[in-house]
């Protein structure tokens, strides 16, 4: 029997229910859903597939990524809700391509995952698959494997299995209506200029996702949690003179500014009292094991000497505004980097994280205050505009066991 497959958290429970009802059928898992934006999104829930099947040990085809044809299907469609008719025709494309597939593999019959989804309508997918099955001479398996508290348990055979559980069903304009709803930004359909892997981006899903196969391969004991992130994006900024447009880079969490003016910037020499905070503990502790500085109080008392004698090492302060300054200089100083200006800092940034590390060294670990990094002390005024937000997130987050020694209380 060849099943399409729309995601590990709908194929897990469905295929394990799948083989109960048919012990003696050869299960065949299709992956085929160019429905699912972006092509991120699509292959990590696609890495997911292989996990469930390899762990269900069922043979998984993997379909083409063909966006284009499913966005024609679907033209004119983009404003129907969900489980309206672009969701008849979503259905359409994925079982027409599953039947196809079936009859050039000689199988006879074929379902979906599809049927154990809760946000599917599922009569309407009896019905669409019954037509499809007829045209193509082939059996659609019916199966309602949501009854008796279905729903229920397939969630809790994702969380115990540790799934990848998606949080839309894939669809773009699903995607923007839903958010709309909880009157919230796609950050799914948000790509950083910086490349940067931002908290609650996809590409930050890709990273704590490989690391629970990492674990799992390697033998090591984990958590896969959630957290709740106050994530933070930047949307648009420009920092202007008399018209001319300053180069200029935002540091992370910096609020938002609608053209304010700064008045004159004053740079001062003031004292780094928390300038440890910028060094990552683990990447120290691989140097002292190589032997490359001999303890962290040495770092920092010839990192303090280093700021002291270097008198163009400066901070900028508005007169006017709350935002702060630093040159590209005061930057490298900072964070170890030899940047020749903004222009080459924008093209290959610091990571997220030691952006959060340099506001707390300058403004502290709760600050919002804009930070702007720019090519050299300007003392004049400008205009600070930042258009940035704040959002509410649940966040993955792989927690690994130390030394596999975790205690586990009955």
């Amino acid at each position: 029997m060849l099943v399409h497959i729309c995601c590990s958290v709908d194929s897990h429970y469905f295929l394990n229910e799948l083989h109960k009802v048919y012990p003696d059928e050869n299960l065949v898992g299709f992956f085929y859903n160019p429905n699912i934006h972006p092509k991120e999104e699509h292959d990590l829930r696609l890495q997911d597939v292989r996990r469930s099947c390899n762990m269900l040990n069922i043979d998984l085809i993997e379909g083409d990524y063909d966006v284009s044809s499913w966005r024609h299907s679907v033209r004119g469609l983009e404003n129907e809700p969900e489980k309206g008719s672009r969701c008849n025709v979503c259905f359409d494309t994925r079982l027409i391509k599953t039947a196809e597939l079936a009859k050039e593999l000689n199988i006879s019959k074929f379902t979906t995952t599809l049927l154990s989804s809760p946000m599917k309508e599922q009569q309407v997918l009896y019905q669409q698959g019954d037509v499809i099955a007829k045209q193509n001479n082939l059996e659609f398996i019916k199966i309602n494997v949501r009854a008796n508290g279905g729903v229920n348990k397939q969630n809790e055979l994702a969380k115990q299995d540790n799934l990848y559980r998606q949080n839309y069903c894939g669809c773009q304009f699903a995607l923007k209506a839903q958010r709309n709803n909880q009157q919230k930004l796609s950050l799914e359909m948000i790509s950083n200029v910086t490349r940067q892997v931002m908290p609650g981006s996809i590409e930050a899903r890709h990273h704590v996702f490989n690391k629970r196969d990492v674990l799992e391969k390697s033998g090591k004991g984990y958590v896969l949690t959630q957290k709740k992130h106050l994530v933070w994006r930047l949307l648009y900024a420009q920092i202007l003179h008399k018209k001319e447009v300053i180069p200029s880079y935002i540091v992370a969490r910096s609020s938002n500014k609608n053209r304010a003016k700064s008045g004159n910037i004053l740079w001062v020499k003031q004292q780094l009292t928390n300038i440890h905070v910028l060094y990552d503990l683990g990447s120290f502790a691989d140097n002292i094991f190589h032997n490359t500085v001999r303890s962290f109080t040495d770092l920092m008392i010839t990192k303090q000497q280093e700021y002291n004698q270097n008198f163009d090492l400066l901070i900028g302060y508005s007169k006017r505004d709350d935002s702060i300054f630093i040159d590209i200089a005061m930057l490298n100083f900072l964070l170890n980097k030899t940047y020749k200006n903004v222009q080459s800092l924008a093209k290959s940034p610091p990571s997220y994280q030691e952006e959060l590390r340099l506001r707390h060294c300058l403004c502290g670990i709760e600050s919002v205050n804009p930070i702007i990094i720019l090519d050299s002390k300007i003392p004049h005024d400008i205009i600070i505009h930042v258009n940035s937000t704040f959002q509410e997130e649940n966040i993955y987050d792989v927690i690994e066991e130390y030394a596999d020694c975790a205690v586990k209380f009955e």
